[in-house]
């Protein structure tokens, strides 16, 4: 009785070959990189972020947002080719359609309404797809100015102003105005 227990126990932790694919998994493993500049989906993600803090600090120019909102875009659609039931891909591309809305272009807008319709074509059943939907139907407003684009800030923080020089440690040879208190 024992060695059967003990065998049936062993059957069922051995390790047998899984006879689902590779690629059964939904989310894309994160070490997985897309398009032409290796974006993983972590990258994806953060580079969208990146570019929208960039954006709305005013130190990257419009272009160059686009531009490289662009870069990510093509590893987005990689990434939901071979990765097509994945979770993260709905919010991501949505995030990617309100980055291009922000910027105050006729090229992103483009952008933005190509965006959102690839939302609502591959995600219609997600709450992103629906408000996608509401998005088309709704447009846009009118473009508006914007500020100018700023110097890009320091890594560090503000510029300091140059810290005093420390005082000298040798004794001076003239006395103080004002005697101590110490004897």
């Amino acid at each position: 009785m024992l060695p059967a227990a003990l065998l049936s126990l062993a059957v069922a932790v051995s390790p047998v070959a899984s006879p689902l694919p590779a690629q059964a998994s939904a989310a894309a493993p994160v070490d997985q990189y897309f398009g032409p500049f290796k974006f993983s989906p972590l990258s994806v993600r953060t580079g969208i972020d990146k570019l929208a803090r960039a954006y709305h600090a005013r130190y990257k120019s419009d272009h160059d947002v686009i531009h490289e909102a662009v870069n990510l875009e093509s590893a987005l659609r990689i990434w939901r080719h071979d990765y097509p039931r994945d979770p993260w891909l709905a919010p991501t591309a949505y995030h990617l359609a309100q980055l291009y809305e922000d910027v105050q272009t006729p090229e992103a807008r483009k952008h933005a309404t190509a965006m959102l319709r690839f939302v609502d074509a591959y995600f219609a059943s997600t709450r992103y797809g629906h408000d996608a939907r509401i998005r088309l139907a709704s447009g846009f407003p009118p473009l508006r100015a914007e500020s100018p684009v700023r110097p890009t800030p320091p890594p560090y923080g503000p510029n300091r102003a140059a810290s005093p020089q420390p005082a000298s440690a040798t004794p001076s040879a003239t006395p103080a105005s004002t005697p101590s208190s110490t004897p």
